[in-house]
C-alpha cells in the first residue's frame, strides 16, 4: 500500500451516481461550486493531523492520505455530504456508524496504535523488533556431531 489522493472517482464508489449529483449541487447558491471538492481537501487534511499526531509516523505528500485509511476518508466524506442537506434519508444509522468508526481508527493512529506505511519505503511506522537477549543454545554443532 501507498499514499494516495482521494478523487471524486473514489468518493463515486460509496454514493449512488444520483444520490452523489444531489448531494453535489442541491442547495447551492448563485455560482457557489460543488462543496465536495472542499469537503474532500477538509478531510484529507484531518487525517493527515491525525497521521501527523503519532511522532513516529511521517507524512507523505501534501494533499495525499495512506491508501489503507481511504475507507475511513470516505465514511467521512459522505457522511459531510449528507449532513449539508436537510434530508435525514441520507444519514442512515449505517453511515453514522460508520463515520464513528473511522473516527475511532483514526483516534487510534493518533494515538500510535494502529500503523500505516512510511511513504517513502512502504515499511509500516513503529513497527519494529528488538532483541533483548539470546537463548542459550541446547543444540550445537560440537553436540550433534556424530549423529
Amino acid at each position: 500500500m501507498s499514499w494516495i489522493t482521494i478523487t471524486e472517482s473514489n468518493v463515486q464508489t460509496k454514493l449512488a451516481g444520483a444520490e452523489l449529483t444531489a448531494l453535489k449541487s442541491f442547495a447551492l447558491a448563485s455560482g457557489q461550486t460543488s462543496p465536495l471538492t472542499e469537503i474532500i481537501e477538509q478531510v484529507v487534511d484531518e487525517i493527515r493531523g491525525y497521521v501527523a499526531a503519532c511522532a513516529r509516523n511521517t507524512l507523505g505528500v501534501a494533499g495525499t492520505i495512506p491508501a489503507k485509511l481511504l475507507s475511513a476518508a470516505l465514511a467521512m466524506i459522505r457522511y459531510r455530504l449528507a449532513t449539508r442537506l436537510p434530508i435525514k434519508s441520507l444519514l442512515t444509522d449505517d453511515r453514522v456508524k460508520e463515520n464513528e468508526a473511522a473516527i475511532r481508527l483514526l483516534e487510534q493512529v493518533a494515538a500510535c496504535k494502529f500503523a500505516i506505511e512510511d511513504p517513502v519505503s512502504g515499511d509500516r511506522s513503529g513497527v519494529s523488533v528488538e532483541q533483548v537477549s539470546t537463548p542459550t543454545r541446547i543444540a550445537t554443532r560440537e553436540k550433534l556431531a556424530g549423529l
